[in-house]
Order: structure tokens, then C-alpha cells, then sequence
């Protein structure tokens, strides 16, 4: 009987390790996910992200970069004071510069 119990105290820790040992080691895998080939972040949003009014427009596009001056684009209405229209992944994004959230989308 003593040997029996042993047997089966050995198998169960042998079976417990090998599987703590198969385990993924995922613990940063997101954030190496968002850094692109010349090791620079990744700033874009994912492609299926839907703007909706009210939302409020991430802090990461307050960049002079994604900045959209009115003037050079037809379908853009003159933002009002306190506005900024940004690009985001093609989209237009009319955004209210005190609140930071966003007013209107033009896809």
C-alpha cells in the first residue's frame, strides 16, 4: 500500500511540473505586438475602430502630426473655436480641444 501511495505522490508531481513547464509565457506579448519593424511604437489605432460623437479622442493623436487644416480638404466644415479636425487612419475626426471628445466623423 505504501508503495502504491508513493507511486502515485511521484506520477501526480511529475504530471503538475510538466505541465507548469508547457505553460505560455504571454506576459508582454500585447506590447510587443505594438511595436513595429524599426522599433519605434506603433501609434495607429486598430483598422476596425469606429469614432462615434461623444467618445472621448485618445490622448496618443494630440500630435501635431495627425493635425488637419480645414482649408485643404473640401469636405471639411470650418471647425468652430475650441475645435481641431485630426486624420486618423483615413478618418476625419472633429474634435473638441477642451473636453477632448469628439463631435463628428467623416469617414
Amino acid at each position: 500500500m505504501k508503495n502504491i501511495l508513493t507511486t502515485l505522490a511521484l506520477s501526480m508531481s511529475a504530471l503538475i511540473a510538466t505541465s507548469a513547464m508547457a505553460a505560455p509565457h504571454d506576459y508582454h506579448r500585447n506590447d510587443h505586438n505594438r511595436w513595429n519593424n524599426n522599433n519605434h511604437y506603433d501609434n495607429r489605432v486598430n483598422s476596425s475602430q469606429r469614432w462615434r460623437s461623444g467618445q472621448y479622442f485618445p490622448t496618443q493623436f494630440n500630435s501635431s502630426r495627425y493635425h488637419v487644416n480645414y482649408k485643404n480638404y473640401r469636405q471639411l466644415p470650418k471647425p468652430g473655436r475650441y475645435q481641431q479636425w485630426y486624420k486618423v487612419n483615413g478618418d476625419y475626426v472633429l474634435v473638441n480641444e477642451r473636453n477632448n471628445r469628439i463631435i463628428r466623423v467623416i469617414g
